[in-house]
């Protein structure tokens, strides 16, 4: 039967229905592929229903609210790449390797998010370049903040619309575009922004913030059954766990565990070694008595793998007074203290 809607255009789809039965039959596989080998990988694109991915994707002319949707995403996209170019081309005139390395990190998320183009519109208009000599850091930082809300605001509206319209298999590329973005990789380019401050204390009982603790603990050790084996969305769902329990409780006596989990995560298996290590610091300082190794693990990561001996010496020094319950780190941090503090021939 039909509706009287122009049907959906794809390159290559034989049919909605089929298209949408491939994308599932994708993400099965693919996270089932994930899993056994513990590689970090979005979730599939969508596939036709003879296996080939969406290459293009047709913008329906008579559908004018598609059009002006669609529209608005190339724009909020154009304008997000833009305004991280311009944060990129900052740090990279500035020496600032390690936030040059976020931004990147940022640009290859949004470029992965939609592996697919829309036909059937007018070209978008290029954008220009955005000048970085009269405009500091925290104005560039603001124009990627909301660009990339401004991109996600687009990507909503659109999911309404093929919601409303139900346009399923429209609506599964976007959503599919939605869980492509990564939240890892995106950031706040301050830490101090990112990072509840210093001052915060353990004080309180908090019925629901021990549930989310309780909820995340299990995601984190789930995530991790064999050595060998990470599942990398439970990582992932573990630590935005964490990150909404210090938000919404800041007084919780879960605060210090939740940040050295953070610190944990971000090391182990998404390699942000500086957001680690500010996030282990916090956990001593919300509680100085934690009996976690937040002392010892930043200290590592200072001396192998951000190769900053001279930060991770006093923390090595921290472990003897500070973190006894531990005799294999303890051991450990007396040799580094005495391979670094020993006098060059």
């Amino acid at each position: 039967m039909t509706t009287g809607k122009p049907r959906q255009s794809f390159r290559g789809v034989a049919g909605p229905g089929e298209g949408a039965a491939a994308l599932t039959g994708g993400m099965v596989v693919c996270g089932l592929l994930a899993a056994l080998v513990g590689c970090d990988v979005p979730p599939p694109p969508p596939n036709t229903a003879d296996g080939r991915p969406v290459k293009t994707v047709l913008v329906n002319p008579a559908d004018a609210a598609e059009a002006a949707a669609v529209r608005q995403l190339r724009a909020a996209e154009a304008q997000y790449r833009q305004a991280l170019e311009a944060l990129r081309a900052y740090y990279e005139k500035t020496g600032n390797y390690d936030k040059q390395r976020w931004v990147e990190r940022e640009q290859k998320n949004l470029t992965r998010s939609r592996p697919w183009k829309y036909t059937g519109l007018e070209a978008p208009a290029p954008t220009g370049r955005t000048p970085i000599e009269n405009v500091g850091e925290p104005g560039l930082v603001e124009q990627v903040l909301a660009a990339r809300q401004g991109w996600k605001e687009a990507l909503a509206a659109l999911e309404d619309h093929y919601q409303a319209e139900g346009l399923n298999f429209k609506l599964a590329l976007i959503r599919n575009v939605q869980r492509r973005f990564d939240p890892v990789r995106t950031y706040r380019y301050f830490l101090e922004a990112e990072i509840p401050p210093a001052s915060l204390r353990p004080t309180e009982a908090i019925a629901a913030a021990d549930a989310l603790y309780q909820r995340a603990l299990k995601l984190h050790r789930e995530g991790k059954p064999l050595p060998a084996v990470t599942d990398y969305n439970k990582q992932r769902k573990a630590l935005l766990l964490l990150l909404e329990l210090v938000r919404k409780y800041p007084t919780s006596t879960k605060i210090a565990k939740a940040a050295f989990y953070i610190g944990e995560i971000y090391k182990e298996y998404f390699n942000e070694n500086i957001r680690a290590v500010h996030w282990y610091q916090r956990a001593w300082q919300w509680d100085p008595k934690l009996m976690l190794p937040a002392r010892f693990q930043a200290a590592v990561v200072y001396d192998y793998r951000l190769a900053q001996p001279g930060k991770a010496l006093p923390l090595y020094q921290a472990v003897l007074r500070h973190e006894q319950f531990n005799a294999s780190n303890v051991s450990f941090a007396a040799q580094r203290i005495e391979e670094l503090t020993r006098p060059k021939e």
